[in-house]
C-alpha cells in the first residue's frame, strides 16, 4: 500500500499531483470547520499517513472554539506523523509565533519549497 500525504484544503494541486507522480497517495483532512476530509485530530496509524501539509490558517481554531492547535495536531503528535505548515517568507517569523505552542513539533516551510522539503524529510527526493 502506498503511503499517503494528507493535506488540508487550499494545498496547491501541483504539489499534490507531484506527490502522486512520486509514488504517494493523497488524503484530504479537515480542521473541524471546513467540512473537508477526515478530522485532523482523529488520524490514526491505519490511515497510512507519512506527512501532513497545510497553510498556517488551517491549523488555527476559531477564537470561540474550545480547542487549540495542540488539540488539532494530537493524532500527528501521538503517532509521530510530521506536519508541514506553509507560511509565506515575508511573515514566517510571525507565523511561527502564532503556532508557538506546537512549534517544537511542526516544520514551517515556504509554499514554494514545500514539495522539496517534504520529499527531503521523507528521504525520497
Amino acid at each position: 500500500m502506498r503511503k499517503r500525504i494528507a493535506y488540508l484544503e487550499g494545498t496547491d494541486s501541483k504539489i499534490l499531483s507531484s506527490f502522486i507522480a512520486k509514488g504517494y497517495n493523497t488524503m484530504t483532512l479537515g480542521n473541524g470547520l471546513d467540512g473537508h476530509g477526515k478530522f485532523l485530530a482523529h488520524i490514526e496509524p491505519t490511515d497510512n499517513i507519512c506527512a501532513v501539509v497545510g497553510y498556517l490558517h488551517k491549523f488555527l481554531p476559531l477564537t470561540d472554539q474550545k480547542i487549540t492547535p495542540n488539540d488539532l495536531l494530537y493524532g500527528c503528535r501521538l503517532h509521530n506523523i510530521p506536519v508541514f505548515v506553509m507560511v509565506p517568507k515575508e511573515v514566517m517569523a510571525e507565523g511561527k509565533k502564532v503556532l508557538d505552542e506546537v512549534s517544537d513539533f511542526v516544520n514551517f516551510v515556504e509554499p514554494e519549497s514545500t514539495l522539496e522539503a517534504i520529499l527531503f524529510f521523507l528521504g525520497t527526493k
